[in-house]
């Protein structure tokens, strides 16, 4: 018995993946197609204001969405993050290749394909790691009454407090004396996407019971962690 309530707990199949990948890839296309700039700028000013202002109203909002509105504004979260990795990447291996104590053309070249490489692994993380998170979250859900879409909405929005980290750490490149500043600060960052994570997936997952859900948070969180570590191995840090 206790067997088949493990095997419930963690509940998809291939129909399930099949259905809301389609359905997905059909969401993004119709948020990207149906883009009014003004508009969409306006509705991500406000959603910003309100979400640093009372961030757990944002994202119990987010994750009983049935429209377009937070799909956009995941988007925007989702291509600034990507922005700022390449951004700080690009430069960091400027600086180290090209301007450094040791750096030059030929030095640059030497290493072009390595670095290429690295960078990729580094943009695809991100996407690894909300895929993860959102799958997870996906198969403990009893029931499917969320789309994948909006579950991975929620969680890109919960993952607000990294971008913020991520732009803060340009500092770093600027000058070599903010390193310990943005170290403190990506770890505060750190503590505080885990927060709004908890009450994110708690809302996706329904859970009004605080004591099961914890631990349902710490299987997930568990999982990820493993996930995380394989990954590694691959030079993969999500």
């Amino acid at each position: 018995m206790e067997e088949n309530e493990n095997k419930n707990n963690f509940n998809v199949n291939a129909k399930d993946i099949k259905k809301e990948t389609t359905e997905t890839v059909n969401q993004v296309k119709d948020a990207i197609k149906n883009a009014d700039l003004k508009k969409d700028s306006k509705e991500a000013k406000g959603f910003f204001f309100s979400f640093f202002k009372n961030p757990l109203d944002e994202i119990k909002k987010a994750t009983s969405s049935v429209d377009n509105k937070y799909i956009k504004i995941a988007i925007i979260v989702f291509v600034v993050w990507l922005a700022l990795l390449l951004v700080s990447n690009v430069l960091n291996i400027a600086t180290t290749y090209l301007f450094g104590t040791f750096g030059n053309f030929a030095y640059f070249f030497q290493n072009l394909f390595h670095n290429i490489f690295g960078l990729v692994k580094t943009l695809f993380a991100p996407v690894i790691s909300i895929l993860v998170l959102s799958g997870l979250v996906y198969g403990f859900k009893k029931v499917k009454n969320r789309s994948f879409l909006t579950i991975v909405s929620s969680i890109l929005i919960a993952k607000i407090p990294i971008v913020v980290s991520n732009a803060f750490y340009l500092l770093v490149l600027v000058s070599s004396h903010f390193t310990k500043v943005a170290s403190n600060f990506t770890g505060f960052c750190n503590i505080l996407s885990t927060v709004l994570l908890f009450f994110t997936i708690r809302d996706l997952l329904e859970e009004n019971k605080n004591d099961s859900y914890f631990w349902k948070f710490a299987l997930i969180m568990g999982i990820f962690y493993i996930v995380k570590f394989i990954l590694s191995y691959l030079g993969i840090y999500l």
